[in-house]
């Protein structure tokens, strides 16, 4: 309430919305700065939200708990939410993390790479059952570059060549290759030795 009760009657913006005969009182009602002073402050909150409006839809800026929100808008849900659908762990908003952005030895997806998936959800939607999109999708995901998909000749089948670093990724790199995959397709992941 300090905020608002150095501000003078005739600073108060909520004052210059309110009748003019509200406005001429408030210079000597007492009462009145009271009460403006406490409606002023009722409303910071409320403010500091809308100011902050624009950084909502950006997944770069918006707060890490409406990064889920985000997911569920670009079609990611399947991949970040906790259920028996979803990741149950990815984000560590489930039974698996430790809090956001963790890590946990099952694979899971940190926030930061969330956002970058969000942020890249229209390429990668477009690039959908490619292997250019599935490669960049593992990439952005796992924060690993260099996986590879080898078309299998005849067969409608791929082998996804996992780099040794996302070796303990695997449960996050299934999960990704069933989701982007053509639906006709089968597939194998084969983890590549250290080089």
């Amino acid at each position: 309430m300090a905020m608002a009760e150095s501000m003078g009657p005739s600073e108060s913006k909520l004052l210059k919305v309110l009748p003019e005969v509200f406005q001429v009182a408030a210079d000597t009602s007492s009462p009145l700065q009271a009460l403006l002073a406490v409606a002023e402050d009722m409303h910071g909150p409320v403010r500091q939200v809308l100011d902050r409006i624009h950084t909502v839809p950006d997944p770069g800026r918006a707060p890490s708990s409406l990064i889920p929100f985000l997911s569920r808008w670009v079609d990611l849900d399947w991949l970040t939410l906790p259920g028996p659908e979803g990741g149950a762990q990815y984000g560590g908003t489930g039974s698996g993390g430790t809090g956001p952005g963790s890590l946990p030895a099952t694979g899971a997806i940190p926030i930061s790479r969330q956002r970058d998936l969000i942020a890249a959800a229209a390429q990668l939607s477009a690039r959908r059952g490619t292997v250019d999109g599935l490669t960049r999708f593992l990439h952005l995901a796992t924060g690993v570059p260099g996986f590879d998909v080898e078309s299998v000749p005849g067969a409608f089948h791929i082998k996804v060549l996992v780099p040794a670093e996302a070796g303990g990724q695997l449960e996050l790199i299934r999960r990704i290759v069933k989701g982007m995959k053509p639906a006709h397709v089968t597939d194998e992941l084969e983890v590549r030795a250290d080089e």
